[in-house]
């Protein structure tokens, strides 16, 4: 059996690598985008692949993460997303039935744990 492969969408180049790292270490592979428009690009593909988003919320482009998590909860509804920014206030944003939410910072341990409860819930 193949690993599973997680979809990592971030445009901050240090959080790409080291959501790669954290992916990897749990055994799966990472696959990355440095935007929600690309990662969407992806899904459209090769969704049947990806067991997982993980994605940041605001990054440049025509979509956000809150937009790339709606299209996939529309779209690939038993796909989970997990949802991460710094940004005040974006934990309260109304979140797609298919996605949890951790805020920056967050631990090695923190967002590992995010990932595999919703991998598990899945």
């Amino acid at each position: 059996m193949l690993p599973l492969q997680i979809l990592v969408v971030d445009d901050e180049p240090l959080l790409l690598l080291l959501l790669s790292e954290i992916v990897s270490d749990m055994g799966a592979t990472a696959v990355t985008a440095d935007r929600a428009d690309h990662g969407l690009s992806y899904l459209e593909q090769h969704a049947g692949e990806i067991a997982l988003v993980v994605t940041d919320v605001m990054m440049p482009g025509r979509l956000n993460g809150f937009d790339l998590a709606q299209i996939v909860a529309d779209r690939w509804p038993a796909l989970p997303v997990v949802l991460t920014s710094g940004y005040s206030g974006t934990e309260h944003h109304s979140l797609a039935p298919n996605a949890a939410f951790i805020a920056k910072p967050w631990t090695y341990q923190q967002i590992e744990e995010v990932i595999r409860e919703r991998l598990s819930a899945a």
